[in-house]
């Protein structure tokens, strides 16, 4: 018994998003994309030992902030937050 198929077939539907086409920030929403370079920015901290929080976008203007060992370190913006990485010793 033979199966009828075609060589090299590429999966279809989301069994395999990446078939044929690549990823890239620009196939996803601006959100989306601020939600990826926070997510980077929080793993960047935990190599150096800290929390990296915001608040929540819905909620209005997002504020972060850092803790560590209990005490916290009030950022105001994405940059000073970057900035802060960079005072101790981390980088993206």
């Amino acid at each position: 018994m033979t199966i009828n198929t075609t060589p090299k077939e590429t999966p279809t539907g989301d069994g395999n998003p990446t078939a044929g086409n690549t990823i890239n920030d620009l196939n996803f929403p601006t959100a989306e994309r601020n939600d990826k370079a926070f997510s980077n920015l929080r793993a960047a901290f935990a190599m150096k030992g800290h929390a990296l929080h915001r608040t929540d976008p819905a909620d209005g203007a997002v504020t972060y902030w850092a803790e560590r060992c209990g005490l916290v370190r009030y950022l105001p913006t994405i940059d000073t937050a970057r900035r802060f990485l960079e005072q101790i010793g981390g980088r993206l």
